[in-house]
Parts: structure tokens; C-alpha cells; sequence
């Protein structure tokens, strides 16, 4: 019977990988010696991205863990021909990297690009639905996650999923359900599993606490949020995709 693998987000080494106290291949070698199978990157991560795809891919042979899905922004939201070029130059070089490391997924994100929440949900979509026929000639599929903070105004809540879908009109295109980040828009992360299910391709494991007018990270199990229920409801379904954990408050 096939199983989820345990995935571990870079971003939850956001400070010690600023700080260079730690590279992308380093924590692909922690991860593994904690028996993590698959790799979660923030491309912004490689601060040499060159130098630093090769002694990645390098790690990962030598580990044998595997990348899950690579995060990354950029502008999706701008319309025109020339937006259009320079989009698909930035991804085509994305996901020539990406295709090294043998990533599975993509979870693209956009600027606001000074458009309002609705109107940026309606041109996310679309452009979205762009990435799609490229990232699948890479074998990747193209995803998108739920975001706490000030980024929850625009993708927060399952009406926004929901939005962004239905702009995108792309069966192809998969959500990133993040758990944890419900929290921050105030919606029930059991409820809204219920109704995003059916385009769920990845997930992040995320506990949170209350900290000022806003959330800090925790380690699983010591924050506000109940991530069993989302886990039960996947293995009911049968999921082998990848359950990764973020932290990205300690590292």
C-alpha cells in the first residue's frame, strides 16, 4: 500500500540560510539524517543558484531524498505580450533548473502588481493557467497555496481558491493546501479541506500561536492548530503525495 512521504520546507531554515549559516545541500543532508524523505524549496534559497542546483543534485544522490515541490513568485498577474515573454523566459529557466533536482511540483505565487485583491485573483488565474502547459512539458505539476498575513487578503480563504480556479479554467492546476494558514484568515482548515479535496496535490503541515495582531510559528503540537484531521481525511483518500512540514519561525 503507498503512503505519503514526510517532506521538510527550506523555509523552515529561512534564517539560517540568510544568515549562511547553512546551505540548501546542508539541509537536504540534516533532513535526511532525521529520515525526511523529500525536499520543499524556496528557489530564492540558492544564492548562487549555478554553484548551488549542481551541490544540491549532489546531495540528493547521495541521500536519495527526493524534491517534492520547488515555491517561487514572480509576475503573473500583468497582461500583454511583452509580460507574456518575459514570464515564460523566467519560468523556462525555473524549470530547466528544477527539472535537475527531479522536482515534481511548482507552487508559483504573484506580486500584487498594484492590482486590487479580486482583480489580482482574476489575472492569478490566468496567469496560472499559462504555467501550466510549460511546467508539463517538464513533468511538474503547477500549484498554488493559501497564505496568512497580509498575502490572505488575496488568497486566503476557500472563496478565494475558489476565485482563482475558476479564472484559471485549467483541470491541470493543483492547490497547496497549507493548514496552518487558515488559521490566520480565521477559517476552520477541517472545513475547508472538505471542500478543496478534489485539487489537492501537495500540503504543509504548520502549527501557529497568536503573537501581537498576528500569528508566530511552532513546532507541531505546541501551537493552535489540530493538523491530525487534515492527515486522516488524506490517508482515508489514499494520498502519496508529500506532507510537509514548515517551520519557519526557529530556523
Amino acid at each position: 500500500m503507498a503512503h505519503p512521504t514526510l517532506g521538510m520546507m527550506t523555509y523552515s531554515f529561512h534564517g539560517m540560510l540568510t544568515r549562511r549559516e547553512i546551505d540548501v545541500p546542508g539541509v537536504v543532508r540534516f533532513c535526511a539524517s532525521l529520515g525526511v524523505q523529500d525536499l520543499d524549496l524556496t528557489d530564492r534559497h540558492w544564492l548562487d543558484p549555478d554553484r548551488d542546483v549542481l551541490a544540491t543534485v549532489e546531495a540528493l544522490e547521495e541521500t536519495g531524498m527526493g524534491v517534492a515541490c520547488c515555491n517561487t513568485s514572480l509576475d503573473l498577474v500583468s497582461r500583454g505580450a511583452d509580460a507574456a515573454a518575459t514570464r515564460q523566459e523566467q519560468l523556462r529557466e525555473l524549470f530547466d533548473r528544477l527539472a535537475q533536482i527531479k522536482c515534481r511540483a511548482v507552487m508559483l505565487g504573484s506580486v500584487p502588481n498594484g492590482l486590487g485583491p479580486a482583480e489580482w485573483r482574476e489575472q492569478f488565474g490566468i496567469g496560472l493557467a499559462e504555467a501550466v502547459p510549460l511546467a508539463e512539458e517538464y513533468g511538474m505539476t503547477v500549484t498554488f497555496e493559501n497564505r496568512g498575513g497580509p498575502a490572505g487578503e488575496f488568497i486566503g480563504t476557500v472563496e478565494h481558491f475558489e476565485h482563482i480556479l475558476d479564472a484559471a479554467s485549467e483541470p491541470r492546476l493543483q492547490i497547496t493546501f497549507d493548514v496552518g494558514n487558515f488559521r490566520y484568515v480565521g477559517m476552520d482548515s477541517d472545513e475547508a479541506f472538505d471542500r478543496l479535496v478534489d485539487h489537492v496535490a501537495h500540503v504543509h503541515l504548520k502549527d501557529v500561536v497568536p503573537r501581537g495582531e498576528s500569528f508566530q510559528m511552532m513546532p507541531l503540537g505546541e501551537g493552535d492548530v489540530d493538523n491530525a484531521p487534515t492527515i486522516r481525511k488524506l490517508a482515508e483518500r489514499g494520498y502519496e503525495g508529500c506532507l510537509s512540514i514548515e517551520c519557519g519561525g526557529l530556523g
